[in-house]
């Protein structure tokens, strides 16, 4: 936890502030007074000062500026406490490098805002000053130097040229230079990749109405006008930079959160496959002769779908249903799947049953209904003389045609229980007869031309 020295001459105030934050869980030294306060820091490290600016023996303002004077401690960041009283050692602080003031009495809530969003922050800001005149050059580095990170150029060609090595948070940037103006290194600014964000600020000794409305039209964040008030300048350098912070931070979680759910999808996508594997391996395990069944009939089923024109998740859903289309299976004895010789009436009204109970499992799978389609009709006939429900034509939904041929393929090119594979030359004059009755003629010519395309008969071992 972050440590944290506190300065005051009031021992109330500072017995109370240490306390708080004691409380919350920081490191709390406490000086009573400057003197002790810059002692301290002379021989100690820590992360924060809390500076009252109201001490009498040696002022707050006394304080700092001996702070920032001492080289050891010149870059401590501090935040100053006051009351209203004393609102008017603002500018002076801010010069100073105060990174935000904590107004008396002094609320825990207000408190902890304050210190934590000034430990948040890693790195001073950076500015890059842009001006022709190397006294205001000079100036910005007066002003600003203790609070940011200054880098200055003196032409727009430089500073366009400096901004992929500087990175700036923040633009200064003088409307009216020679060779380029303000308004010209805007308009290219705009158009370098990965800069085009950088808030920009005008600097101008300009009056008319007509400067104002030409600078905000370009898009800049806001102008100062020259010559240049620091408390002015500083008041709204912040709050831009602030908005700038939280736009960045509410980015990082966005980006941050659409990652998380990209990996978590990508989880539950590799999941989903993997069940979807280990239940067609269930499947396919109920009968030693069809071992890899539903794997190929997936695969033939996924080349028939591309031909077709079908892309992305659509290849998927129609790789998906083959997979699982035997599904029903499951809920069938083995002595009937397995059984070596002719099925009696009852056996194979039993076999027939699978697509609807296949239907009746895969239709829970809410996200992917056509896994249930594909189940429920891949055994409807093109003719109207399939099962379950005697679909014709068109009428039986594509994907369910499109298993229907990869299914026959494989049953025809695998070895079964009551006879071998069968010959490629007899596997495609089969298909061809059933075009038009038992199959789609569009899809059964697709399979007719992978068929064709496999001169050494290898497709149904793939």
């Amino acid at each position: 936890m972050a440590k944290i020295l506190v300065i005051d001459d009031d021992i109330m105030n500072l017995t109370m502030v240490g306390h708080i934050l004691e409380r919350r869980g920081y490191e709390v030294v406490m000086a009573q007074g400057g003197r002790e306060g810059i002692h301290i820091l002379e021989h100690d490290e820590v992360d924060l000062l809390l500076l009252d600016v109201e001490m009498e023996n040696m002022s707050g303002m006394e304080t700092f500026t001996r702070i920032r004077k001492n080289p050891k401690t010149s870059d401590i960041r501090t935040l100053c406490m006051m009351t209203s009283a004393y609102q008017g050692y603002t500018v002076e602080a801010l010069r100073l490098g105060a990174l935000g003031f904590i107004k008396k009495p002094i609320l825990p809530e207000q408190l902890f805002e304050q210190v934590e969003k000034v430990l948040q922050k890693t790195r001073k800001d950076i500015l890059l000053a842009v001006d022709d005149e190397p006294i205001n050059l000079l100036m910005a580095k007066r002003i600003f130097g203790i609070r940011y990170q200054v880098e200055t150029e003196s032409n727009g060609e430089a500073a366009l040229a400096a901004i992929p090595r500087v990175k700036p948070d923040l633009i200064l940037l003088d409307l009216h230079m020679p060779q380029m103006s303000g308004l010209e290194v805007f308009d290219r600014l705009h158009k370098m990749d990965g800069y085009e964000d950088i808030p920009v600020i005008f600097l101008t000794a300009d009056e008319e109405k007509e400067t104002e409305v030409k600078i905000f039209k370009a898009g800049a964040s806001d102008y100062i006008k020259k010559p240049v008030v620091a408390e002015v300048a500083i008041q709204r350098i912040n709050r831009i930079l602030e908005m700038k912070h939280l736009q960045d931070s509410l980015q990082d979680e966005v980006d941050r959160k659409t990652k998380a759910l990209q990996i978590s999808n990508k989880k539950v996508k590799n999941l989903s496959k993997q069940i979807m594997y280990a239940l067609s391996g269930a499947i396919d395990a109920k009968d030693a002769y069809t071992n890899g069944h539903s794997g190929r009939v997936a695969e033939y089923a996924r080349m028939i779908a591309v031909r077709m024109g079908y892309t992305g998740t659509d290849v998927d859903d129609v790789y998906a249903a083959g997979l699982l289309h035997d599904v029903g299976k499951i809920g069938i004895s083995d002595a009937i799947i397995n059984k070596p010789g002719r099925l009696t009436e009852e056996e194979y009204r039993i076999i027939k049953g699978h697509t609807s109970t296949g239907a009746r499992i895969l239709e829970q799978i809410s996200e992917l209904p056509l896994l249930s389609v594909g189940a429920h009709w891949h055994h409807e006939r093109y003719d109207g003389s399939g099962y379950p429900d005697g679909l014709v034509g068109k009428n039986i939904p594509e994907i369910a045609r499109i298993v229907c041929v990869a299914d026959c393929y494989d049953a025809m090119t695998s070895k079964r229980s009551y006879r071998d594979i069968l010959p490629q030359v007899q596997v495609r004059r089969e298909i061809e007869m059933g075009m038009g009755s038992q199959f789609d003629p569009e899809i059964a010519s697709i399979m007719l031309q992978m068929i064709d395309e496999d001169i050494n008969y290898s497709m149904r071992e793939k």
